[in-house]
């Protein structure tokens, strides 16, 4: 991790950062979000885990390196404990800035981790939706 990273006094900072650092393509600001930690994981849609910074940032710079990522919020709920938040979100991926439509939709939860760094990514679980189209949750689910 980066010397000169962020401190992260929330946890929804941090989670923000990582949509604008995969919307600029930007892998050493998405790593420099993760818990300095070897044993930070990442699953990613299609279902390979990643474990400690060189996998992961293997694994983002493939992920990026055709076009960037637009990730929409559509639903999310958060709890957040002493020192760990946890986000299950549903998002809408753009692949382009100025695209109206979903190319696709992606169930995201993140597992964050507050240090003396301040708040960090400790685990991240992509998967693809099997929803073509989302209505705003009406009721708390759990976390996929």
């Amino acid at each position: 991790m980066s010397k000169l990273a962020r401190l992260f006094h929330n946890a929804d900072d941090v989670v923000d950062a990582w949509r604008e650092a995969l919307r600029n393509r930007d892998v050493q600001t998405a790593l420099d979000i993760w818990l300095d930690d070897d044993s930070i994981t990442c699953v990613l849609p299609e279902g390979q885990r990643l474990t400690g910074h060189a996998e992961i940032r293997d694994g983002l710079e493939r992920l990026l390196s055709k076009q960037p990522l637009f990730l929409e919020p559509i639903a999310c709920i958060n709890h957040t404990i002493l020192g760990a938040a946890i986000y299950d979100t549903t998002e809408a991926v753009h692949l382009k800035a100025d695209q109206i439509e979903a190319a696709f939709f992606l169930n995201i939860t993140l597992v964050l981790l507050q240090d003396s760094q301040g708040w960090r990514i400790a685990h991240l679980h992509a998967s693809h939706s099997t929803e073509d189209t989302f209505d705003a949750p009406t009721t708390l689910h759990g976390l996929h």
